[in-house]
């Protein structure tokens, strides 16, 4: 389970709404008003305990207790999810997102897709921002923010601003003040709804300054035309060196890869053609959807997808090629 989508209740626990489903999994739904219909739509609706944690030895002759650390247990399924310090504080599923519920109320955002990955170690939910931003009559651009909890340790409660490339769905994580673009905002946990509430406005006007700038750089990647040999160079540039002759062979396919998607349907739009964004939208299909993810199922393999995409090394080599199209564009990387 540790590397699949979360299907301990006999289903994929996504839901999506008004499209199909990322990856090909989860099931559609028509609205989600509230996050306790999200948390219920995408089988989240479960609880995290933290239990006393014991050591024994291999033969089971002896035990001790482990006093400084607990262990965090989903209590439906009886899994163990982590360990953590005793001092670690478990934010339930309806807690890590019911402070969305108010913005949501007042159309700032919607509830879009939620899910569970690794078995319930991290939980995620998408929230449309009501906006769009165009690099052409064609390609469109919608704002999410993504919400990121985990039940292990491994991550706070996130804010994450995200944009996805509704032509062919590439996504992008945008990165806060030149921070880590999986870090996000860092959402601290407030007894209070009212408190958490206004917290989470708070935040969702430095998300919303954020897509301001993005727009202003999609402009100005667009504004700008590449030669052939410059756009070669900058693919060539996000690529390590191979040490042999086998990386080699894998090097050239993933930039004639590269090379392929710079030329096509989506990126030769009228606008768009021979940009430092169809330039990083070359690179971001192959992250996203043609990169090969190793697992004995479709489930594995999709889970393994997303956490990359989202969180691991395609997010990575998203980030470096939209800053090498930010400063092809004459743009503060």
């Amino acid at each position: 389970m540790a590397h699949e989508i979360d299907t301990t209740t006999g289903r994929a626990a996504v839901f999506v709404t008004g499209q199909a489903a990322w990856h090909g999994l989860g099931r559609m739904i028509e609205h989600a008003a509230t996050s306790r219909e999200a948390i219920r739509h995408a089988g989240l609706d479960w609880h995290v305990e933290q239990w006393p944690l014991t050591a024994a030895d291999p033969d089971g002759r002896q035990s001790c207790r482990v006093p400084e650390h607990m262990a965090t247990v989903r209590t439906d399924t009886g899994g163990v999810l982590g360990v953590v310090g005793r001092g670690y504080h478990v934010f339930q599923n309806r807690e890590s997102f019911d402070f969305m519920d108010a913005i949501v109320g007042d159309k700032l955002a919607m509830y879009e897709t939620a899910g569970s990955l690794k078995g319930g170690r991290r939980v995620w939910m998408l929230a449309r921002i009501p906006r769009e931003y165009r690099a052409g009559a064609a390609d469109v651009v919608w704002p999410y923010v993504l919400l990121v909890n985990s039940h292990d340790g491994s991550t706070a409660l996130r804010m994450i601003p995200t944009t996805v490339r509704v032509v062919c769905q590439n996504t992008l994580n945008l990165a806060l003040r030149r921070s880590s673009a999986t870090e996000g905002i860092t959402l601290r946990h407030r007894p209070k709804l009212e408190e958490r509430v206004k917290e989470a406005r708070t935040k969702l006007g430095v998300v919303a300054a954020r897509f301001d700038a993005f727009d202003e750089e999609l402009h100005a990647m667009i504004a700008t035309t590449m030669s052939p040999a410059k756009v070669e160079a900058s693919f060539t540039d996000l690529l390590p060196p191979p040490g042999n002759d086998r990386q080699k062979v894998a090097r050239d396919k993933v930039l004639n890869t590269f090379l392929e998607n710079f030329e096509n349907r989506s990126n030769t739009l009228r606008g768009v053609r021979g940009t430092p964004w169809a330039a990083y939208n070359a690179v971001s299909e192959w992250a996203d959807h043609q990169r090969t993810f190793r697992g004995r199922d479709d489930h594995q393999r999709a889970e393994s997808r997303l956490n990359s995409v989202w969180f691991g090394s395609s997010n990575a080599i998203k980030q470096r090629a939209y800053h090498s199209a930010l400063e092809l564009a004459g743009m503060p990387a």
